[in-house]
């Protein structure tokens, strides 16, 4: 293989193994993409190798610094290509509590007496305003039938303390 072609088959590999970079971080697949793209830079710095050491040698420094500069510029630049956008998931804006709307709404039955539906062991259940509503007792056990107060709204649930009547 004459020289021109030895420096085209370089070419042609260092792009090959952009455009494998790229196609690693657009598609799912686990790094198999990532190897190959390694293999292409590896074939090229030992094509140029064999044409003179000095040319190998700045060639796998070359790659040793470009490689990793290369993929962490396309995973920041590619997200806010149309492509990118086409295909990574938007990030939403979430208010606390957002992702559990009904912790706000329990927040209101702090303070009010009910009666347990269900032994709390330390969950259960307790009827307030005809709903059923997850429970967990704030120490031990509570039997059914017992009287509590809500003490606390916690995310999905109220805390309730037994209380005597």
């Amino acid at each position: 293989m004459g020289v021109t072609e030895t420096v085209l088959l370089i070419v042609v590999l260092v792009i090959a193994a952009m455009a494998l970079i790229v196609a690693e971080i657009c598609t799912p697949t686990f790094g198999l993409l990532g190897v190959l793209a390694v293999g292409c830079v590896a074939a090229a710095v030992y094509l140029c190798y064999t044409m003179d050491h000095v040319l190998g040698l700045g060639a796998l420094v070359a790659a040793i610094v470009a490689l990793p500069v290369y993929a962490i510029a396309a995973v920041k630049i590619i997200p806010r290509t149309t492509l990118g956008r086409t295909l990574f998931l938007k990030r939403k804006a979430v208010e606390p509590g957002e992702g559990t709307p009904e912790a706000d709404e329990l927040k209101r039955y702090v303070g009010r007496k009910t009666t347990t539906e269900t032994v709390l062991r330390p969950s259960g259940t307790v009827r307030l305003d005809g709903k059923r509503i997850v429970a967990r007792a704030e120490s031990g056990m509570v039997a059914k039938g017992r009287a509590v107060r809500v003490i606390d709204a916690a995310g999905t649930y109220v805390v309730v303390q037994e209380i005597d009547e």
